[in-house]
């Protein structure tokens, strides 16, 4: 009976699914159904007409039936409407009294005592998403948020269906447990709201953040590929000068050959007395060298001024008669 019972309610589930949208997404809807009823057994699948606020009629399949919130509280009667557009919609929830004694609450935070409409106040409802949510998780939500505070204003027992009239002591137990209800629902209220406000300063100075990150890797990027171009030409330069490097080494062995002694001293020997000549140029020579050595020492301040001053004179005239002699050595 179980397994025949389980195979009306996929037929039935099935048929009412074949007008809603996102025909790719109706196992996931079967799923979600069969849920529910699984799991809240109290509940039955069905299809009926649903009237919009604004009046129009659609076809849609819903879960109907009384829902235990706890033993100690009377069942809600729950019916859940699947839109068209489910899951990317969320369901339509209804909640009204089991029994003809009891009626809603005014002013409850979730449940509208007017029409019996759940609000999106619900966590569940007001974070609806796909495929996180389902209509098990909602129902489980709905019995969690019913359980705190529950929509009907008259209890009752399962095996009595009459209510007494209240005392006084109840009466101001029902309005002390209505302004504390009250209380923790504009709690909750402020807390979410500022709760949401700082989690948009967050992500607005997260996305500022973002933004200036990737100012700083656009700016880095254009810096790594400009070393990237200037090492390339710098290859380039390289290898460039290396198929030079052939030309050039030829160029610097023709250019620093060393002239030939003989053909130098060639005109002087021919002129007149070549080793007198020979050794007055060296002298003169010897004369440059040491010049230039008392100029390093006065540099290092191993020389005084007055010292160099004098040396110098001395050797700047014996540099005179050496370079007079070896003139004067070739016309002899």
């Amino acid at each position: 009976m179980a397994t025949a019972a389980a195979a009306g309610t996929v037929v039935l589930v099935d048929a009412a699914l074949a007008p809603y949208e996102h025909p790719d997404l109706r196992w996931l809807v079967r799923k979600h159904v069969l849920a529910v009823l699984q799991e809240f057994p109290t509940l039955s699948p069905s299809v009926d007409t649903y009237t919009s606020d604004d009046g129009a009629s659609t076809v849609l399949l819903n879960a109907r039936g009384p829902l235990p919130v706890s033993p100690a509280l009377p069942p809600v009667l729950l019916t859940v409407w699947l839109p068209r557009e489910y899951p990317y919609r969320p369901p339509l929830v209804y909640a009204f009294p089991a029994a003809p004694s009891a009626s809603l609450v005014p002013d409850h935070p979730f449940v509208d005592h007017r029409t019996g409409r759940v609000h999106r106040t619900l966590p569940y409802l007001e974070d609806w998403a796909v495929p996180r949510s389902s209509l098990a998780g909602l129902v489980r939500s709905l019995v969690a948020a019913l359980r705190m505070c529950h929509p009907l204003t008259a209890t009752f027992g399962f095996a009595d269906a009459t209510t007494a009239r209240a005392t006084p002591v109840e009466e101001e137990r029902r309005r002390m447990h209505a302004v504390l209800v009250d209380e923790l629902a504009s709690r909750l209220g402020r807390d979410a709201a500022a709760f949401r406000g700082g989690v948009d300063r967050d992500i607005h100075a997260l996305s500022s953040l973002q933004a200036g990150l990737r100012a700083r890797g656009d700016a880095m990027g254009r810096g790594v590929r400009g070393l990237e171009e200037e090492r390339m030409r710098l290859e380039r330069a390289v290898t460039a000068s290396l198929a030079h490097r052939g030309e050039l080494l030829t160029w610097l062995r023709t250019a620093s050959r060393a002239p030939d002694p003989g053909e130098a001293l060639a005109p002087h020997a021919a002129a007149g007395d070549a080793a007198r000549w020979l050794e007055s140029k060296a002298s003169e020579l010897a004369a440059d060298d040491a010049m230039d050595a008392l100029g390093h020492a006065l540099e290092n301040g191993e020389l005084s001024f007055q010292e160099y001053i004098k040396r110098v004179k001395v050797l700047a005239r014996e540099q005179f008669f050496h370079c007079y002699a070896a003139s004067t050595s070739m016309n002899t």
